[in-house]
């Protein structure tokens, strides 16, 4: 609901009349929207753009009770509600309740900076878990393993084993042997598909530089990228020449 004006005195304007007179003019009066926070929780809803069943779903709660928190004057929703229909948003709470006549008692303060704690330490979690590298995928194999002396004419001296179906699209199963070429040279491992090490674990992966960053990607759209954020901790161990089915258990 909009509000408008002030029940303060519209101050006059004097002028001039005619025979010694002075006629009085009231100044217009300013109307200046004020905005509720059911207003503002609406305006919310249209910038966002999404649909009410949408905004419930992500907000825990039902399209019927969204509907009576924005069409029930009476309709007072608890706070955690309110936040939780804020984060649906990605609003700000401070802004949808900025009213005099919203009151938070010094128990629903509390309750809402726990709950913003809350979300940061859930934000923070996310974050970490999207950032956290995936297992290692490839394992080294003893020095004196004969390598096909097709791989060998290639320049293959290192064998691997690979782990998991990550690079499934590069016709490199689980447990498939690699032949490896040694190489330090990313220029030549560029798009190659290669074994390296990073952090620690080793991976076989295909190689992307792009402006001087580097990515490892994998051959499979169930598993993401693996981004290098400090080339300290990279190591190209060399390019995949060749590969050989697992061996019969």
């Amino acid at each position: 609901m909009l509000i408008f004006g002030s029940n303060a005195e519209v101050p006059s304007v004097a002028v001039d009349g005619m025979a010694g007179w002075k006629l009085f003019f009231p100044r217009q009066r300013v109307l200046r929207p004020v905005f509720t926070w059911r207003d503002r929780l609406r305006m919310a809803i249209d910038k966002s753009g999404k649909k009410h069943s949408a905004i419930a779903a992500d907000a825990g709660i039902t399209p019927a009770t969204l509907s009576r928190i924005l069409t029930a004057a009476h309709q007072r929703p608890t706070l955690d509600t309110i936040v939780r229909i804020a984060r649906a948003l990605n609003e700000s709470v401070g802004w949808i309740l900025d009213e005099p006549s919203f009151y938070l008692s010094a128990d629903d303060q509390r309750k809402l900076h726990d709950a913003v704690r809350v979300l940061d330490a859930s934000l923070r979690s996310a974050s970490r878990r999207r950032t956290a590298r995936p297992e290692s995928n490839a394992t080294s194999l003893a020095a004196n393993r004969e390598i096909p002396r097709a791989f060998a004419a290639l320049g293959a001296r290192i064998v691997y084993e690979a782990a998991g179906d990550s690079m499934i699209g590069a016709a490199i199963a689980d447990r498939d042997l690699l032949f490896v070429k040694p190489t330090k040279n990313t220029a030549e491992a560029m798009r190659r598909i290669v074994v390296c090490r990073l952090g620690g674990d080793e991976y076989v992966k295909q190689l992307d530089i792009r402006n001087g960053h580097i990515r490892l990607l994998s051959r499979n759209e169930r598993h993401g990228p693996i981004e290098v954020r400090d080339r300290a901790d990279f190591e190209l161990i060399g390019i995949v020449v060749g590969r050989a089915g697992a061996p019969l258990s």
